[in-house]
């Protein structure tokens, strides 16, 4: 089977990533397990049990609950579990994806007498199709709130593509298609892309963007019709936008190709 570009590094990294995990994780059972009911970690002036030395999460001293034992054993065995499993079907998803051939996004502004100006986002993803020869997929995001950037907040949940229970099937369908359509951009665009502000590499390279700013996402493609832009970590996209005082905000990003 042929696979995406950087397909082999990037599950390389992905499995070593939640192999170091899965060693953290025992080793926190195996010290709260070792703590909690043993009368050597008993610190009988405050009536509790204390780490003898220090886990990923927990310093030396600290005080240890069966509730932690709990938690500590309930992540090992279903938590991370799950979350590898997801991991991986997302770079799965991604390895049979269609490419990315365009984006899309609106970002409209409401006000609020507690918060200000909020935004309201939406995303429409084109992607290559076998059967259709391009889908199409929408996702929203919003944001409220003070102290973070909340136009990049939204966008970036807009392109996080959720599925929603009153969608149905078909939205799930090519909202998850676009979801790793995007993922596969990523991947295959490489290091350079990666070692973006816009990108988190953990625990498989992908967008991240949310409260960093819009110019973390905008930064990456060379800007249509401008010559004099510095070198973007994508050559092989451009991107249009426009960001207002009053309205709304749109943003354009194309495959060279298409143009």
């Amino acid at each position: 089977m042929r696979h995406i570009k950087n397909y082999g590094a990037v599950k390389k990294g992905l499995v070593a990533y939640f192999d170091r995990e899965t060693e953290a994780a025992k080793k926190t059972l195996e010290a709260m397990e070792g703590t909690f009911g043993n009368p050597k970690c008993f610190d009988k002036e405050h009536n509790c049990y204390r780490l003898k030395s220090s886990v990923r999460w927990m310093a030396k001293g600290h005080v240890v609950l069966q509730e932690d034992v709990d938690k500590a054993r309930q992540y090992l065995e279903k938590s991370l579990p799950n979350e590898i499993g997801m991991w991986k079907r997302r770079l799965e998803d991604a390895d049979k994806a269609g490419k990315l051939v365009e984006i899309n996004i609106r970002v409209e502004w409401s006000r609020s007498r507690m918060y200000g100006s909020n935004p309201h986002a939406f995303a429409y993803l084109c992607y290559e199709d076998e059967k259709y020869g391009t889908n199409t997929a929408m996702g929203e995001g919003r944001a409220t709130g003070c102290g973070y950037d909340k136009r990049s907040a939204a966008v970036y949940e807009a392109l996080c593509f959720n599925h929603k229970k009153k969608d149905g099937y078909g939205a799930f369908v090519t909202l998850s298609a676009a979801r790793a359509s995007l993922d596969r951009f990523v991947i295959e665009h490489g290091e350079e892309l990666w070692k973006e502000y816009a990108i988190d590499r953990t625990p498989m390279p992908h967008f991240h963007f949310d409260g960093k700013g819009m110019s973390t996402f905008t930064r990456l493609f060379k800007r249509i019709g401008c010559r004099f832009d510095p070198d973007s970590a994508v050559k092989d996209y451009l991107i249009d936008y426009t960001e207002t005082d009053n309205g709304a905000d749109v943003y354009h990003i194309i495959r060279k190709d298409r143009i």
